[in-house]
């Protein structure tokens, strides 16, 4: 028992109450469960119909008598200034508990939910109200007895006794299997304040019932805690908890699909198959497996699968006899996916069928398998109906778009916008907040366009997208316009990030290109001090090629803005200087590539007044020329150098051999080609020198530095690749028309380079082994 919970009434009037009471426990979203929630409430005439919901949205839940388009949720959220917490109570056209508020409007009784707040500390991180923690020993029990009935899964358990159940028998049923899991109402701390809660609530309601009756309706698993705890409740009206200062809720009704309700889908407490027991709720077991057999069958053909008249009949005749011999009064939904993995799906399957335990679908199941259950989930989409309460942020969104012309409509259209023009600016600072929000039907297309110091251009596409309504109501837990919302997201996400420097320039880009200035200073901040304190020199280069990119587009992030965008190059600057010297593992000198790269385009592209470029030179010619310098940092240093015009690209020749090993020339070329690449690219001697030393190794020198040279020659676009192939032929005496046409030849093969270097290492190995045996 939990704590406080008494099995014994205290009076007899506690008595007299509770058979006022009736506790419906059903599973959420179960046809049976609401058929058995309509009769109930039909029979009875009940005062009161309380459903397990969140009790902070009473005062609009008249939200949901508007003719909405099922399915659809009650979307709540809970913001504070470290973090925002949001979750779903979705509803269908047979769910229990939208069952219930119709009946009960229908009836005459007053519905109302009677759970605690979505955002109550007692829910945890929980993004789904109806997702019951039955825990390991529930799940072990429930096993057993499908096990003893021969059903393979919960859900086929579940069909075989409430699905199927006959009318009259179902409660019993119910009861019988939610005391199988929960013997009692045991003990369970992590439900005890949300059962009390509602038991509070039935004792409210059967005062105010005087002699009518009362119906509740909850998960099972809640079911009989709530029964005990009802006697002992005060029958004051349970308050709703108080939000602490600084801290927002709010609930507000949204569109929900049946890919997102499908618990293969990843749903903590759904049915499978949307689609399909939709059918059963309408039209019965029978008429559901017709429709379901027709539906994936239609889904199997467009997936390219034949499925024939004979195909049909060996299906339905093997879904009978399964029936059959399972004992169901129809064909349940186990019954026609087996026999349609029997009949139809020819492969031998990697993991059992999907439908036989519990969770999402897993990575590699069977296509076939995969288009069947996509075909009992269904394409159902819901849309609220006009007069909808909605957020602030709704109505924000709408004015900014409008005020700049930004609407969208039903075909999509691009916008091209220019920094450079004012108009164009504030634009783009609203389109790229949307897009951080998450909005559908604004996308963004690719990065921004710039070249040297000139402001970016950009195009976005806008299209009206059904989503889009549904999407503003969820993003209105992160604030009510759009600029607070903004702020709030990259917030979130910047606490998130830690002293991750990457996430960080991630974040500042963000905020800039959305006008953000107020977060542009507090990321500015947090980036300088972590570029301050950061020994990581592959996050520094990340971050420092973002920055670099950044402050190239000038003046179009305001005065102050380029000015901080400036000192951060120079603390990039600064630390790459710093560490560059002290790195001597070869991991460690592949990773500051990006580092100097980042370097290479601020003393070139854009230098700043206190950027030490001279003493930076003097650090990279070190570099270069000490011998425990790793070959890559070597080369990209060497690369600097040759890109910021401090030598020449044929001056790497001589440097070359002291890394010609097959260990460690694809490093230093990776470094080399990264850095300064234009330069080397139509230099003859540098590419030469390559040529020589390869030359000069043997297939197996050749096969251990082939990883590192691909690397290498991946900094060449593929035109350039084919024009050095082309000078790799005439180095050979290939004349000019031979040079191409082999080039193309090697650019455009179709063997895999990997299969061809296991060719040569097999042959090599053929080769050492014929002449070990004598046979060479």
């Amino acid at each position: 028992m939990q704590p406080g919970i008494s099995s014994h009434p205290d009076s007899k009037d506690q008595y007299n109450l509770n058979d006022r009471l009736i506790v419906i426990g059903v599973r959420h979203h179960s046809p049976a469960c609401a058929k058995l929630v309509r009769r109930t409430i039909e029979d009875h005439a009940p005062a009161f119909v309380l459903i397990e919901g969140p009790a902070d949205f009473n005062p609009h839940i008249e939200d949901l008598r508007l003719a909405h388009q099922l399915p659809l949720a009650i979307f709540s959220f809970h913001a504070t200034h470290r973090r925002t917490l949001a979750s779903y109570s979705p509803f269908c056209s047979y769910s229990p508990e939208w069952v219930a508020l119709q009946t009960a409007w229908s009836t005459g009784a007053t519905p109302l939910f009677c759970d605690l707040p979505a955002w109550h500390p007692d829910f945890g991180d929980r993004t789904n109200r109806y997702a019951d923690p039955h825990g390991k020993r529930a799940a072990a029990v429930e096993q057993a007895a499908a096990n003893a009935l021969g059903e393979e899964g919960r859900d086929a358990f579940w069909d075989a006794i409430a699905e199927q159940s006959p009318p009259q028998e179902l409660e019993e049923r119910l009861a019988s299997y939610f005391d199988l899991l929960r013997p009692d109402g045991a003990e369970d701390p992590r439900e005890f304040a949300r059962e009390r809660y509602m038991a509070a609530h039935a004792a409210w309601a059967l005062g105010e019932a005087k002699d009518r009756k009362v119906v509740l309706i909850c998960g099972g698993w809640h079911a009989q805690a709530v029964r005990l705890l009802s006697r002992q409740a005060s029958g004051d009206l349970p308050a709703i908890p108080q939000l602490n200062e600084g801290e927002r809720a709010g609930s507000y009704v949204v569109p929900y699909d049946y890919r997102r309700l499908d618990r293969f889908a990843g749903y903590a407490s759904g049915m499978p198959a949307p689609a399909y027991y939709e059918d059963v709720f309408t039209h019965g077991l029978d008429q559901a497996a017709d429709n379901a057999q027709n539906a994936i069958a239609a889904t199997l053909r467009a997936a390219g699968q034949v499925v024939s008249t004979a195909d049909r009949v060996a299906w339905h005749a093997h879904a009978k006899a399964l029936s059959m011999a399972r004992g169901h009064r129809s064909v349940l939904r186990a019954d026609l996916l087996d026999a349609a993995l029997a009949t139809l799906v020819k492969d031998a399957l990697d993991m059992p069928a999907a439908w036989t335990r519990d969770g999402a679908l897993r990575s590699g199941t069977h296509p076939a398998l995969v288009a069947m259950l996509r075909a009992l989930t269904g394409e159902r989409c819901g849309k609220l109906a006009p007069g909808t309460r909605q957020p602030p942020l709704m109505a924000d969104i709408r004015a900014r778009l409008d005020d700049l012309g930004l609407i969208p409509e039903p075909r999509p259209r691009d916008v091209v916008l220019d920094w450079n023009v004012p108009l164009d600016r504030e634009r783009a600072h609203v389109l790229h907040a949307l897009c951080i929000l998450g909005i559908p039907g604004f996308e963004r297309g690719g990065e921004p366009m710039a070249l040297g110091t000139v402001a970016p251009k950009e195009t976005f596409r806008l299209v009206l997208h059904r989503d889009a309504d549904g999407a503003q109501i969820e993003a209105s837990r992160w604030g009510g316009t759009v600029a607070m919302a903004t702020a709030a997201v990259l917030s979130d996400r910047a606490e998130q990030a830690g002293d991750d420097l990457e996430s960080l320039s991630a974040c500042l880009a963000d905020a800039l290109f959305s006008g953000l200035l107020a977060l542009e200073n507090e990321l500015t901040e947090r980036i300088a001090a972590g570029l301050a304190s950061s020994h990581d020199i592959r996050a520094i280069g990340v971050s420092g090629l973002e920055i670099v990119r950044l402050y190239r587009f000038g003046e179009v992030f305001g005065d102050a803005g380029h000015k901080a965008l400036g000192r951060l190059c120079e603390a990039v600057f600064s630390r790459v200087m710093w560490i560059m010297e002290a790195i001597r593992n070869e991991d460690e000198g592949i990773k500051a590539i990006r580092a100097l790269l980042a370097c290479r385009d601020m003393m070139r592209d854009c230098p700043t007044p206190d950027m030490d470029i001279p003493s930076f030179i003097s650090g990279l010619e070190r570099c270069v020329s000490n011998q425990e310098s790793p070959a890559a940092l070597a080369g990209a240093a060497f690369g600097t150098l040759i890109a910021c015009g401090q030598t020449f690209p044929e001056d790497v020749c001589g440097r070359m051999q002291r890394f010609s090993g097959p260990d460690r020339l694809g490093d230093f070329l990776s470094g080399l080609f990264a850095l300064a690449r234009e330069g080397i690219s139509r230099s003859e001697p540098v590419i030469g020198s390559v040529r020589g030393i390869v030359e000069g190794w043997n297939d197996e020198a050749f096969l251990r530095a082939l990883p590192s040279l691909r690397r290498a020659f991946s900094f060449f676009p593929p035109r350039e690749r084919e024009r050095l192939a082309g000078a790799i032929v005439r180095s050979h005496g290939g004349n000019e028309a031979q040079a191409e046409v082999q080039a193309m030849a090697w650019m455009r093969q179709s063997t895999p380079m990997t299969d061809q270097a296991s060719a040569i290492a097999l042959e090599a190995t053929v080769a050492r082994r014929l002449a070990e045996a004598g046979l060479m």
